[in-house]
């Protein structure tokens, strides 16, 4: 991705959450409010003596509610472009995980093993040495766990990945050949 996506989705991740508040912005007030007074100041000619408030406000009230479709169809744009990139990048996950290579997704590497399992393991986790290791295998445990379900909540993963016993293994150092936790889900 160049930076300029990343940017995009990062900040989508986000401003998809605000639904009503994005196509308020982006459909009554930054494309209804200016079309109102661009409107506006063309019918009165650019001079004040044919300017008037209830013009104004009648152009600003028609322009914000026609502003709202606007925005709904900028808004699902943006948002299944946000939705399809995941789709995409996870399908490119499948490919690599039936040719036998390792996927890395986000704070997961998932490898396929053999033909019958799945090891899912947590790519990044570091523990201090004055905290819990075990409690913290755990909670680590916990988010790869979630991170997966979320990447299986895709219907095309799914499929592929119903063939398959899923286990997942937590390590305490990237390059360790022991794992703390290793359970089958």
């Amino acid at each position: 991705m160049t930076t300029k996506e990343e940017t995009f989705y990062k900040k989508w991740e986000e401003r998809r959450k605000k639904k009503w508040l994005y196509i308020f912005l982006h459909g009554t007030v930054y494309w209804g409010l200016v079309m109102a007074i661009l409107l506006f100041l063309w019918d009165s000619n650019f001079k004040i003596e044919n300017m008037h408030i209830s013009n104004l406000i009648l152009k600003i009230i028609i322009f914000g509610i026609c502003g709202i479709p606007i925005g709904i169809l900028n808004f699902n744009q943006l948002d299944n472009k946000y939705l399809n990139r995941d789709i995409a990048y996870i399908l490119d996950g499948i490919k690599t995980l039936k040719a036998g290579k390792v996927w890395k997704h986000d704070n997961l590497i998932i490898n396929n093993i053999s033909n019958e399992t799945l090891v899912v393991r947590n790519k990044l986790f570091w523990f201090n040495k004055s905290e819990d290791i075990n409690e913290k295998a755990n909670e680590c445990f916990d988010a790869v766990l979630n991170d997966y379900q979320q990447i299986d909540k895709e219907p095309k993963f799914h499929e592929f990945s119903k063939n398959y016993n899923v286990r997942i293994q937590i390590f305490e150092v990237l390059n360790n050949e022991n794992p703390l936790i290793d359970k089958a889900i």
